[in-house]
């Protein structure tokens, strides 16, 4: 049952809307018309508003115009109720018309105000809007709520020299005089289809643009769509690679779904502040600059594949999300997962030689799999009681685990299959709202397999199974080989209890063989605690066998000792028997059941020696990620263990450095060029003297004018080898000054940018990070909100010395809560991001103290202590999370200590 649904007597049919946003005051004024039709009789209407002022209103019913007797706004309910003289009988029809008014803050979040230094240097402004998930009532007083869909008039009145954009077309614009004299324009807007609120939006300010048109193939009544790509002045140019994804992708997903685009354009608008990665509102997306913005030339391959991921996401939406919406926010995965998987797909076709499917298990996969053995983890169609707890579950269960689920049922249902399923279902429920089981229904009927069974315990339950392998018996008669496994709930906690695993999962097992070859695994569905797998074998030295072929399943696998040494062995002499991303996840998995307790250590640092020859990137960048990973569980260990860890890492990426050197050249290999700077960069976190020398002779000739010495794939790279690496105070204040001005340059590309201000925290000066932290992190001219996140990032995960900045870190979290939390009480995404950054990393049985003593008020009085528990209350779900996540590092590090110690002295 929901806390927070508006009563059921009333519900929208249509919108005339006008708003009069001022870029001076920061006040907006408007006007709504809502058409109602009355379900049942009433003489109150209760709709949603927050932080608006409510001048005046009245209800047009028939002939008569009824003022309300009270109007009244309840702040912590974020609605209005309006009181009429008489009711309004069900079954008719009324008119309520508002006048109001409201801030243009600076929040990020409802219609807000976001500011940007043109090339004057002069401070500008603009005014955006950002309705997701419950935002919309602060723009103008609506229906809130993604089942109630109408559509919408909208009219915006703005200085007659600034761009107003809005979620359809311009139809009209008309230029006159206010009593000052100023000179206005109204732009009206031609009328939305049905659709929800939260997917309403207005972008107001000085814009440039370029456009192209998409021409979709199928189906046959697709219609040209004119593509728009909007920045603030100066910026236009760099939108060309995110304008051409764009397009591209507008013409597969007309293909791909069978559905024409319903609106005659599509917008993408890059907003200088903006608290997520991008929001998909139909017909104007918006992006953090980040997200949308490279230079075609110099652009890294990362931030080109970041930018068509995100461009391919959003667009999904306009299908998945927009044309057929979720009921209510406990569906909000199926709007998340499937445009995360979908984005992946759009992404392969566009590049293949991207080869992404194996990024995808590095990002999305790896992602869903941690946050998912949590206890703390929710089911992907996780309960929502109010839209103001919505943004708790903005998170990788949502969008990874969604995206992992729907790759696999893709491939059990096989594609066609698939997207026959989706395209009925898109046919039935466009303009309309629908449920997971409707979803499910079409791709039963496409495919014949009963999916609502087949889904439920992924969809349903919290977690995810370990396949253990128990036993294999050889037949050489047959040449086949018998498996017994076993499932069970996997806990990186690894304190599994009988309540926990009462989940049997239905789980598609693939085996391969050295008989089946790569590509061709035996397929087995596992639907009971125990089964057996048999499948063709033939044993001998070279014969090997592993599940979950391809590592595309969400599932972990355990095997007996005797069957890692014969992988490990293959591994080893002959890598490329297995795919990527089974070499991925043999590692991956590994590492998972050492943290958990089911395993040692001594398993991952093996599989580390034997993968010392593998050049793929994917591959590689597990096995850094690795490195970096036991360096931060074991950031207090004598420097004798940490050396160790790192001697691993440099007997891996030291000969892939030899090989490839550091200098990048036009027209190189797509993987060489990402292989030369992933070596460099984990060789920077292992401590490699020599690559630290030559990064240093570089940046010396970077600043002092020589731009050409840093390429911009290892750019950023060497910013964090030389801040790390700093002796004393003149050289921190030289090399954190020279890394600062390029951040704070406005000509350096929005990645370079994010990432630069990430590496700043690495700088091996206490002086330094208290400058960070006391004062350059609060001042927003030159870190805005959205970016706060970024300079945490660098004092957890750049800096050499954890041991010291993690405990002042935690420190200045707790000292720092009052100062930031106004400031961002209406982005807790971000704000749930600083605490986990600030604690998620350290492990101690005196920091789940320390963590406990802060969330409970420890030290403040009654009122302070109401004060905690109702400004957290909003992120309890990542609090959970993160004393997890401590309560586990702190079991692996205690668990393991001396083994590693023993690894390396022996």
């Amino acid at each position: 049952m929901r806390d927070d649904s508006l009563p059921a007597v009333v519900v929208p049919e249509h919108y005339q809307l006008r708003l009069v946003p001022d870029l001076s005051a920061f006040v907006f004024a408007g006007s709504v018309r809502i058409h109602l039709r009355v379900l049942e009789e009433t003489s109150a209407i209760v709709i949603n508003q927050k932080n608006l002022t409510v001048a005046s209103a009245s209800v047009h019913a028939g002939d008569d115009i009824l003022t309300p007797t009270s109007i009244e706004c309840d702040a912590v309910a974020e609605t209005v109720a309006f009181q009429l003289p008489r009711a309004l009988a069900g079954g008719s029809s009324a008119i309520l018309a508002i006048e109001f008014s409201g801030v243009h803050s600076d929040s990020m979040a409802g219609f807000y105000r976001s500011s940007y230094v043109d090339a004057d240097g002069n401070k500008k402004y603009l005014v955006v809007t950002q309705f997701e998930s419950a935002d919309c009532r602060q723009a103008f007083p609506c229906f809130d709520e993604p089942a109630l869909k109408a559509t919408f008039d909208c009219s915006l009145v703005v200085p007659a020299g600034l761009t107003a954009l809005a979620n359809m077309n311009e139809v009209s614009s008309v230029e006159f005089a206010d009593p000052s004299g100023a000179l206005l324009k109204e732009v009206t807007f031609a009328r939305t289809p049905r659709m929800s609120t939260y997917l309403v939006a207005f972008c107001v300010g000085e814009f440039e643009s370029i456009e192209r048109v998409a021409v979709p193939k199928s189906p046959a009544n697709a219609e040209p769509v004119h593509v728009r790509l909007f920045t603030v002045p100066g910026l236009v140019k760099q939108g060309e690679f995110a304008l051409d994804v764009a397009v591209r992708v507008h013409e597969f997903f007309s293909e791909y779904f069978d559905e024409a685009f319903p609106l005659p354009k599509s917008d993408l608008v890059a907003v200088p502040d903006f608290a997520a990665g991008a929001m998909e509102n139909w017909g104007l997306v918006t992006y953090r600059n980040v997200r949308l913005l490279c230079d075609l030339e110099s652009a890294t391959a990362s931030a080109k594949r970041e930018i068509a991921n995100v461009v391919a996401h959003e667009l999904a939406h306009q299908w998945f999300g927009n044309l057929v919406t979720m009921k209510w926010w406990n569906d909000l995965w199926l709007n998340e997962g499937f445009a995360t998987f979908v984005a992946w797909f759009a992404v392969d076709h566009l590049f293949p030689e991207w080869n992404v499917w194996p990024f995808f298990i590095n990002s999305e996969f790896s992602q869903a799999l941690q946050l998912d053995s949590l206890r703390s983890s929710h089911p992907i169609d996780v309960e929502v009681k109010s839209a103001k707890t919505v943004d708790e579950i903005f998170d990788a269960i949502s969008y990874s685990k969604g995206a992992t689920v729907i790759t696999m049922l893709n491939e059990i249902l096989g594609t066609e299959a698939f997207i026959s399923g989706v395209r009925t279902y898109l046919q039935e429920f466009k303009y309309k709202n629908a449920v997971t089981a409707d979803l499910w229904r079409h791709l039963s009927a496409s495919s014949g397999k009963d999916v609502a069974k087949l889904m439920h315990s992924w969809t349903k339950e919290t977690g995810y199974p370990l396949i253990t392998v128990e036993s294999q018996s050889y037949e050489s008669d047959s040449k086949t080989v018998s498996v017994v496994v076993t499932q069970s709930r996997f806990l990186s906690a690894g304190d599994l209890t009988e309540e926990d695993d009462k989940v049997i999962w239905w789980v598609p097992i693939t085996a391969l063989t050295n008989l089946h070859g790569k590509s061709n695994p035996s397929v087995h569905i596992l639907s009971e605690k125990t089964g057996t797998l048999t499948f063709p074998y033939d044993e001998s030295s070279h014969s090997f066998w592993k599940l979950n072929a391809g590592g595309t399943s969400l599932y972990r696998v355990k095997y007996p000792p005797e069957q890692i040494h014969r992988i490990s062995h293959i591994l080893e002499t002959n890598p490329e028997s297995f795919t990527v991303g089974d070499r991925i996840m043999f590692l991956a998995d590994a590492v998972a059941l050492t943290v958990s307790g089911l395993s040692g250590i001594g398993v991952v640092l093996d599989l580390i020696g034997s993968l010392t020859q593998e050049q793929n990137y994917n591959v590689l960048e597990t096995i850094s990620e690795t490195i970096l990973r036991l360096l931060d569980y074991f950031y207090q260990e004598p420097t004798s263990v940490l050396d160790g860890i790192r001697g691993l890492g440099r007997k891996v990426f030291c000969p892939k450095v030899e090989k490839l050197g550091f200098d990048f050249s036009d027209g190189e290999d797509y993987f060489d060029r990402l292989t030369r700077g992933l070596a460099i960069k984990a060789l920077v976190y292992c401590n490699d003297t020599n690559v630290a020398v030559e990064l240093k002779r570089r940046f010396d000739l970077f600043a002092g004018g020589d731009k050409s010495a840093l390429h911009e794939e290892i750019r950023v790279v060497a910013f964090a080898s030389v801040l790390r690496n700093v002796k004393n105070f003149e050289e921190a204040e030289s090399a954190f000054e020279t890394v600062l001005r390029v951040y704070k340059d406005p000509n350096t590309q929005p990645e370079e940018k994010d990432e630069t201000l990430r590496v700043l925290g690495g700088v091996n000066s206490m002086e330094h990070i208290d400058r960070l932290l006391n004062t350059i992190i609060f001042d927003t001219e030159i870190v805005k909100t959205q970016d706060v996140m970024q300079v945490l990032v660098g004092v957890v995960r750049v800096s050499g010395t954890p041991i010291v900045t993690r405990p002042l870190l935690r420190e200045w979290f707790k000292n720092k809560w009052d100062v930031f939390y106004p400031r961002m009480r209406d982005a807790m995404g971000i704000l749930a991001a600083v605490m986990s950054l600030c604690f998620v990393r350290s492990a101690g049985e005196e920091v789940l103290e320390e963590i406990e003593g802060w969330v409970s008020g420890e030290g403040l009085d009654e009122a302070g202590v109401q004060r905690r528990r109702e400004e957290t209350a909003g992120i309890t779900r990542r609090i959970e999370q993160i004393r997890e996540s401590v309560a586990s590092n702190t079991k692996i590090v205690v668990r393991e200590r001396a083994a590693l110690a023993d690894y390396f002295r022996g």
